[in-house]
């Protein structure tokens, strides 16, 4: 009994039941059986093939088709097609995504869009993130856009941020809608790491941590952002783009000798009066910066004075033409007009010589009006206004000395006045308080009283304004107010003593 339970016995057994068999079969005839046992190979590999999943012939000729039918711009073949492999089972995020694409140019876009939100939200496909984005955003300014779209092109940024990390494009574009939402401090990371490739990014990740008072921050980014702009322009020094990264690095860092230096060596390497120029302009922008900061320091001395007025005299060799250096030397000429040292004058002289026509007359007028010459300083703001017909700081000046003169026209005064006020967005306090002692001088006094209480916000200009309207509400009937006004004055005084 025993050996029905050895399995050697079985496999005896086995092996005599395979070689009885093998005889049975009618050898002399197996040539007719050929083609039987040929055809049944066949059917099962033809069998084998189309059961299968991935390869099958039938998917296989669909997928032939639906490439064809996009390729001829063929949607509603290429619909057919895919809605074909969804009712086989084919839901994958390729599969909707063409669906998607193909529902979109038959004018279906709403179902498109919601297709494709729906693959970016649950199969987080970041293909169908991409064509939202350029589908809804691509061009469209961010003024243009609602909160809604606002956000989901910052949900689409930050999606495709995280799925697709290497993407330099996309999280440039990340950092810049960071910037614009006012999350700037979460836009340093990726600032950060575009200065690999942007080096001036890493300047733009130190302006945000100064402002967020993270100065140790802000001094390393920048640092880290001057040490690759110097490495790029040794390698191309006739740059003038790399030789303007190198000073705006340089002036955040407050090196600003340094910058001028830069600049002073550069200008000769370039090859065009276009980059020589542009340098030039550069030159009095930076002196110009220089200057405020020596300006923010409180311990002002006349050497410190006669510093600045050398440096301007600079600028005005490199960019005698550059508005923020002729506005600086129009301020600066003023600042120093009581100033009675010889070399000081001398220099305040040539600057005036120096400047544009425009500026020096209008440099010229201003110190007169200062010194209560209303006749030269109409005469001078008049020549002036010729020069710069719009500049608005001449045209209020030369409004304050025409309404100053003995024989005045305040008609004309007004209207010039008006003028420098449309000629500017946001008018300053100066401006209105021009506007107002004219409109009081010419009996306007109801409409004199905005003006003159704009012009109160500015310190130098209360007691003047306060003046005015004590005369206006008087003349109004309202004597309590023109008695506070009044009372005001006095207090103010006693302020200042």
């Amino acid at each position: 009994m025993i050996r029905y339970f050895n399995p050697l016995q079985w496999f005896k057994w086995l092996g005599q039941w395979f070689v009885a068999w093998f005889r049975t079969i009618p050898w002399k005839r197996a040539g007719t059986a050929v083609p039987a046992i040929g055809l049944t190979i066949a059917l099962a590999i033809l069998l084998f093939v189309s059961s299968g999943e991935n390869v099958s012939w039938r998917s296989q000729l669909i997928r032939d088709q639906l490439a064809d039918a996009f390729e001829r711009d063929d949607y509603q073949t290429a619909e057919l097609l895919i809605r074909r492999q969804m009712e086989e089972g084919d839901e994958s995020a390729d599969t909707l995504f063409r669906y998607a694409v193909a529902r979109h140019q038959q004018d279906e876009t709403e179902e498109a869009y919601s297709l494709m939100r729906g693959l970016v939200g649950q199969q987080r496909d970041p293909k169908a993130a991409r064509w939202l984005l350029q589908e809804l955003y691509d061009k469209k300014k961010w003024a243009d856009l609602e909160d809604a779209e606002q956000r989901e092109f910052g949900q689409l940024l930050q999606f495709l941020s995280e799925e697709t990390p290497d993407d330099l494009g996309i999280k440039q574009a990340y950092a810049d809608y960071l910037v614009r939402t006012n999350r700037q401090n979460q836009a340093i990371p990726y600032l950060v790491q575009l200065a690999s490739v942007q080096p001036m990014r890493g300047l733009q990740a130190a302006v945000i941590s100064r402002q967020a008072g993270e100065s140790d921050a802000a001094t390393r980014y920048a640092e880290a952002t001057l040490e690759k702009v110097q490495q790029l322009f040794a390698e191309e020094p006739a740059s003038p783009q790399l030789a303007m990264a190198n000073v705006q690095a340089l002036i955040f860092l407050e090196k600003h000798a340094d910058a001028v230096r830069l600049l002073n060596e550069s200008i000769g390497r370039m090859k065009t009066k276009e980059h020589q120029a542009a340098l030039q302009q550069a030159m009095g922008d930076t002196i110009v910066v220089w200057i405020n900061k020596i300006e923010s320091e409180p311990n002002e001395t006349p050497e410190e004075r006669l510093r600045v007025l050398k440096m301007l005299q600079v600028a005005l060799q490199y960019a005698p033409n550059n508005p923020r250096v002729l506005s600086l030397v129009a301020d600066q000429v003023l600042k120093t007009l009581e100033s009675e040292d010889k070399e000081l004058s001398k220099i305040r002289a040539a600057l005036v010589k120096g400047s544009s026509p425009g500026i020096a007359n209008f440099i010229r007028g201003t110190a007169a009006l200062l010194k209560d010459d209303a006749d030269k300083a109409t005469l001078h703001l008049k020549l002036a206004a010729e020069h710069l017909p719009h500049s608005a700081a001449i045209l209020n000046n030369l409004a304050v000395a025409l309404a100053e003169k003995e024989d005045a026209d305040m008609e004309q005064a007004l209207t010039i006045s008006e003028q420098a006020i449309e000629s500017v967005s946001e008018p300053n306090a100066y401006f209105y308080e021009t506007r107002g002692q004219i409109l009081t001088k010419l009996g306007k006094h109801l409409e004199a009283i905005p003006d003159l209480e704009r012009a109160l916000a500015e310190e130098s200009l209360a007691d003047a304004a306060h003046e005015s309207l004590a005369i206006c509400f008087e003349a109004l009937g309202q004597e309590d107010l023109a008695e506070e006004h009044r009372a005001a004055i006095v207090g103010e005084s006693g302020a200042a003593q």
